[in-house]
């Protein structure tokens, strides 16, 4: 039996009813073609607009961060975790205020409170910051590591700056410029002072002188030729246990030159250093990988986090990762918890080890100090 595409291809007389249905099938093609044509057209034309305005997206999302950090608490929703809950209509509301162009179609920054931080003023942030750490502008804040019952265990020190004009500023939000230089070696060494002076006086404290302290180290700093030695030199001015120190470094620097990162951590093992890979889970690392390298934690990254208790797929690429660490003999933390559905399910899949914000914000030292007793 004949197909209608064949008797349409193949008949020398197609009859009145064909041919109609001949007209009709090239009309549909040729529209369904000029479609297609607008369709691709548009997206070209939307993805050179997207990389052509990737800049200014970033900027126009850090600048509604900051915008919307400074509605103050007593007129915001919080959660249970006391975080801010801001909604649709509030951020329009706030747009509208300030007469800004809610669609991003213009800049932002001429528009909003001098306190914020202007695009325009990076080389100028980028001088403060050299001057940020003869002012001590800089700080460290501390955010709590537990167990499955929520009992202390160790901490992990972010960096702030307190700006003059600012105000407190995350550090994502400045390490970016200082990466740009060689600026980011010496904040990275005054955190690695800074730090080890912490653990040192906590070293005289019953209550605190159990506690790991993990520092973030950037991959400029750790890839210097000196590192060992100048991280070594640290150790010997504070005279601390260097077995309450961990180290943290991400998965795409530990793998970036595998063979001197095994090098450099074993150098520094020796002193007692601990190492920890943080982000993991996202990256590419594999089992041979993991076999090679001498660490001691694993940081489960906070995106599979989100969904762990919603989603069975997260929670099978966790449950792998905890059983196949602990096979290893490597502890497993995992972090960005925020509720209790994701430490139940965690404790669950059989992680010993918590981070986020259900356990307690980074914090100022007194704060925590205050808190841990």
């Amino acid at each position: 039996m004949k197909t209608a595409y064949a008797a349409l291809t193949t008949d020398d007389n197609p009859s009145p009813r064909e041919k109609i249905m001949t007209k009709k099938l090239k009309k549909k093609l040729s529209s369904a073609r000029q479609d297609q044509y607008a369709l691709i057209k548009k997206q070209i034309n939307a993805m050179g607009a997207l990389h052509k305005n990737e800049g200014k997206q970033h900027i126009f999302s850090t600048q509604l961060t900051q915008l919307i950090n400074t509605i103050p608490d007593a007129i915001l929703f919080k959660n249970r975790e006391g975080r801010k809950l801001i909604t649709h209509q509030l951020t329009q509301s706030l747009f509208k205020q300030l007469d800004l162009d809610w669609y991003g179609k213009a800049d932002i920054t001429p528009s909003l409170a001098p306190k914020k931080i202007r695009t325009d003023s990076r080389m100028s942030l980028k001088a403060e910051l050299r001057l940020a750490l003869e002012k001590r502008q800089l700080m460290l804040y501390y955010q709590t590591q537990v167990n499955s019952t929520r009992q202390v265990l160790g901490v992990e020190a972010l960096l702030r700056w307190e700006h003059p004009q600012y105000g407190l500023i995350a550090s994502d939000q400045f390490i970016p410029i200082a990466e740009q230089s060689d600026l980011i070696l010496l904040i990275d060494t005054w955190v690695l002072q800074t730090a080890c002076a912490q653990l040192k006086q906590w070293q005289s404290d019953p209550l605190k002188r159990d506690l790991l302290l993990s520092v973030n180290i950037s991959p400029r700093q750790f890839c210097q030729p000196k590192f060992v030695e100048q991280l070594r030199r640290i150790l010997e001015e504070t005279g601390i246990d260097a077995t309450r120190l961990r180290l943290e470094l991400t998965e795409s620097l530990m793998l970036h030159d595998i063979a001197n990162t095994i090098k450099k951590i074993k150098a520094l093992n020796l002193l007692g250093v601990r190492f920890s890979m943080d982000n993991f889970g996202t990256g590419y690392s594999s089992l041979s990988h993991l076999k090679k390298l001498p660490l001691d934690q694993l940081k489960i990254d906070q995106f599979l986090m989100r969904d762990i208790a919603i989603d069975g797929c997260d929670a099978i690429i966790v449950k792998t990762i905890i059983d196949m660490t602990r096979k290893l003999g490597i502890d497993v933390i995992a972090e960005g918890v925020e509720s209790e559905q994701q430490f139940a399910c965690l404790k669950q899949l059989g992680c010993s080890a918590y981070q986020g914000y259900l356990f307690g914000k980074p914090m100022p030292l007194n704060e925590f100090e205050k808190m841990i007793s």
